[in-house]
């Protein structure tokens, strides 16, 4: 008989909690079988793999479930900010008579184990509390907030203050801890408050936060070529302002809110601030976002109660500066301001205008809108646009006519403007108050585009359309799964919507959608593969060019209910592309955050270093994993003159935050992280690593190379002819070689940028090595998108999702030699494969109904 909390389960959670228990039988079962692999992972030296009995079982566990293992992160993988544990001096009292212990070392040790086990205030306290009276006695161990500050030597620095939600004026505290309204006006004047009834707002000491961020992470501000060419820092608008300025640290600031406690009703608003000087992935690392100010009610926030003080203390760092002491050094700073990022519903709060499903919802022009009678909702026709732009000055004045017209409690906007926001004296509207592209884009209008397919495609398509999400086999770090189907596309994370825009989308509805919406969404998912990168300002006309083909035709591809406001405010991205980037207890629940983020501001003192470039998971030349390479491999070596003997083989390499697998390391594993592209002589070329190696102080790869099909993507769908070229260079179509060629390329340069390769020359070896798979066709993202940065991971220059397939290359694929790291750095590259098409085929020639030429 089931357990009485399984009535409750869904089937969601069932089957993911079936998924977790068969994944952890399986690891298990090759951590059993494995003396060698799995083991090497976890040591700090190369352990030397055997072609022994034991070996050979744990390949054949690893050939009968390819594909089935989840991968697990390891060191090596991914990187969470901290390079070990933090190293405390020993500089107080002895915990103890004759503890080796101090007072302020077991505190600090302390406080890394219940903030990142999360304990609220009342377990810490009784956790303390047990360690004191297990302790020899008498013993100094702190039991209260205040003691263990002062251990610390440190001072809360966070302000909160409680307000009424109803009149939003301070309460009043008695000796009991009740909050009552002393505002003589206000309908709750005098009464004991309920915690429903309060509102909580906590202000956090930016320039501390500040400090403690840039001292660990000093090590990197001075390292430009750690940020990618779409970084922030590689802006219009950043170029502009930094340049002025000597010392500056600039801030991105975002919000958003959630909800706390079902049951209350309470919801959680917090403004985070980002330093745009931190390279990725480090900008995005928890312990160095800046909490600003939160606010805790049921009601949503007033921004100008909400962000007062806040904005006091940011303008006053802006206009005067502030001093930051680092290792005994002082530095004079400016702080400057980048943007502000929220969806579209905390925008319209935050800046006190009309929401998105109003009249003059757009902040960059005076579009007003248009009420549809059919739909009973206000539309954003293309035809009927207003490209006039607005301006700060123009908001002020909007804002304070607006103010004067409101009477009586009675809200009166004017374009669209209801009033004066405290955000904006910080902030120059609209220029810096930008559209957030995983709302605007992976949450909103992707989502909307699928449900539109699903009514028009059949059941099969649909189960499909299924079938190939859940087969995709991405990068080791790309943690994304197609859980729900296409049907639920609600139920979707930001990452599966932007995973589909921007790799998978194209192949799958080429597939298995009409010619009509597959061609569209083509259109689509170039513009926002080539603004979520770098661009040129070629790139930006020609994207520009095309979002507004993509808007025109849109009512007529689908109907006019899809012209809501989010889809007219895709056609200011271009122009925020040029400036910026695409941009990504039940009580008292508020102070408890801040005070865990002054905990945290005192205890996490390690400073954050660069991985160094190393690779890892030796490997012996006579493993049997190695025997259908290793002819190539040895005529390669015996090229390039070197000694087999003093090479040492690896099936990964670490370069900085960028871990790149072999085909060897992946193969037991779902995930793809082996394919790579560089550029040579001949342009960009792909290809599979096999091993990596290393020869005196040098590190190489083993290639495996594709080659280009004949067939172009732009064969199988109808669009503008000027698009031809830049779809066919964004997903390029590989194949296998027509015969059987293997070539040696070899290094030219030294180690280069980051984002930089090497170039080749080419030369023949024996054609009696070649290795033969059954052949298929690839789908590879292109060369020009270097790095994408997300709310979820890194996926910088990371190998592409594939289609899950028995075969792991192509047939008589050359084999290369390519000097490392540098090469590795190439592009992001998508493949899956095309079986459903053979050279020789000719496109779909379906007509378009209604696209506009």
């Amino acid at each position: 008989m089931p357990r009485k909390h399984e009535y409750y389960t869904s089937l969601k959670v069932y089957k993911q909690r079936q998924r977790r228990y068969d994944r952890q039988t399986v690891t298990n079962e090759v951590s059993d079988n494995s003396s060698d692999e799995f083991c090497a992972d976890n040591e700090q030296q190369h352990i030397q793999i055997n072609n022994d009995d034991c070996t050979a079982q744990h390949l054949l566990v690893n050939k009968s479930d390819t594909s089935n293992l989840n991968y697990i992160d390891d060191e090596y993988d991914n990187l969470t900010g901290t390079n070990g544990p933090n190293v405390y001096p020993e500089d107080s009292k002895p915990l103890f008579h004759q503890s080796t212990t101090t007072v302020k070392a077991a505190i600090k040790l302390l406080s890394d184990f219940y903030t990142n086990a999360n304990l609220d205030k009342e377990n810490v306290i009784q956790l303390l509390k047990t360690i004191k009276s297990i302790l020899p006695q008498p013993n100094l161990m702190p039991t209260t907030w205040k003691g263990i500050l002062k251990v610390l030597g440190k001072t809360c620095v966070s302000r909160t203050t409680f307000l009424c939600s109803t009149c939003y004026q301070q309460c009043i505290k008695t000796k009991y801890g009740i909050k009552k309204c002393m505002n003589d006006t206000c309908l709750l004047y005098g009464k004991k408050l309920k915690s429903s009834e309060i509102v909580e707002i906590v202000n956090l000491d930016v320039r501390s936060q500040i400090q403690s961020i840039v001292r660990r992470n000093i090590s990197v501000l001075s390292h430009q070529e750690l940020f990618p060419k779409s970084d922030i820092c590689y802006g219009s608008r950043y170029q502009e302002a930094s340049t002025q300025q000597r010392n500056p640290i600039t801030i991105i600031l975002h919000s958003d809110g959630a909800p706390l406690i079902k049951t209350s009703k309470h919801s959680l608003w917090p403004c985070f601030a980002s330093i745009v000087e931190l390279p990725p992935p480090t900008l995005e690392y928890q312990m160095n976002i800046i909490i600003v100010a939160l606010w805790s009610s049921r009601k949503k926030p007033n921004v100008n109660i909400f962000l007062e003080e806040s904005v006091k203390e940011l303008k006053y760092s802006m206009n005067n500066g502030t001093s930051l002491f680092i290792n005994e050094l002082e530095f004079n700073i400016i702080l400057l301001t980048q943007y502000f990022v929220s969806d579209l519903p905390a925008k319209a709060l935050f800046c006190n205008t009309i929401n998105f499903n109003g009249y003059y919802a757009c902040s960059c022009c005076r579009t007003k809108g248009e009420w549809n009678a059919t739909y009973k909702m206000i539309l954003y026709p293309y035809n009927g646009n207003d490209y006039t732009a607005r301006t700060h000055d123009g908001y002020v004045k909007a804002a304070q006519e607006a103010a004067k017209k409101s009477s009586g409690g009675r809200e009166v906007a004017v374009d669209g403007i209801k009033g004066l926001s405290a955000l904006l004296e910080i902030f120059s509207y609209p220029s810096q108050i930008v559209f957030d592209y995983m709302h605007l884009v992976c949450l909103g209008h992707v989502p909307t585009l699928i449900k539109r397919w699903c009514k028009i495609i059949n059941k099969q398509n649909v189960q499909d359309i299924d079938d190939e999400l859940k087969q995709i086999r991405l990068p080791h770090n790309m943690k994304v799964n197609y859980l729900d189907s296409v049907t639920a596309v609600d139920q979707w994370k930001a990452k599966n919507s932007r995973l589909f825009v921007l790799y998978v989308g194209v192949p799958i509805c080429v597939s298995h959608l009409p010619l009509l919406y597959a061609s569209h969404f083509v259109i689509y998912s170039v513009v926002i593969k080539l603004l979520h990168a770098r661009a040129t300002d070629d790139e930006i006309d020609f994207v520009n060019q095309l979002i507004h083909y993509y808007c025109k035709t849109a009512p007529l591809v689908y109907d006019p209910s899809i012209e809501l406001f989010s889809l007219h405010a895709h056609l200011h991205l271009p122009t925020q592309k040029q400036q910026y980037i695409m941009v990504h207890g039940t009580k008292h629940l508020a102070i408890q955050i801040a005070y865990w983020t002054d905990i945290e501001c005192i205890v996490k003192t390690t400073e954050f270093e660069i991985p160094s470039s190393t690779a890892v998971n030796e490997i012996q030349l006579n493993h049997t994993a190695i025997d259908p390479y290793r002819p190539i491999l040895m005529n390669l070596i015996a090229s390039e003159n070197q000694q087999h003997n003093d090479v040492i083989f690896y099936k990964r390499y670490k370069d900085k935050f960028i871990t790149y697998h072999t085909l060897l390391y992946d193969e037991p594993f779902n995930c793809v992280s082996y394919i790579i592209s560089s550029k040579s002589a001949l342009g960009v070329e792909y290809g599979n690593i096999i091993l990596f190696y290393k020869y005196h102080n040098d590190y190489f790869i083993f290639v495996q190379k594709y080659q280009a099909s004949k067939k172009k993507m732009s064969q199988f769908v109808t669009i503008p002819s000027e698009m031809h070229q830049k779809l066919d260079e964004l997903y390029t179509l590989l194949t296998s070689p027509p015969q059987q060629q293997h070539s040696k390329r070899t290094k030219t340069t030294n180690t280069k940028s980051k984002r930089q390769c090497t170039s080749s020359s080419k030369k023949s070896t024996s054609p009696n090595t070649s290795i033969s798979t059954p052949s298929s066709i690839f789908l590879v993202d292109t060369p020009q998108l270097e790095y994408e940065k997300d709310d979820d991971s890194d996926y910088e220059n990371k190998p592409p999702p594939r289609k899950q397939s028995n075969q792991t290359t192509p047939s008589s694929s050359p084999i290369s030699i390519l000097r490392t790291p540098k090469p590795l750095t190439g592009r992001k590259i998508l493949s899956t494969n095309y079986d459903n098409y053979e050279d020789n085929e000719q496109p779909s020639q379906k007509e378009l109904v209604c696209l506009l030429k």
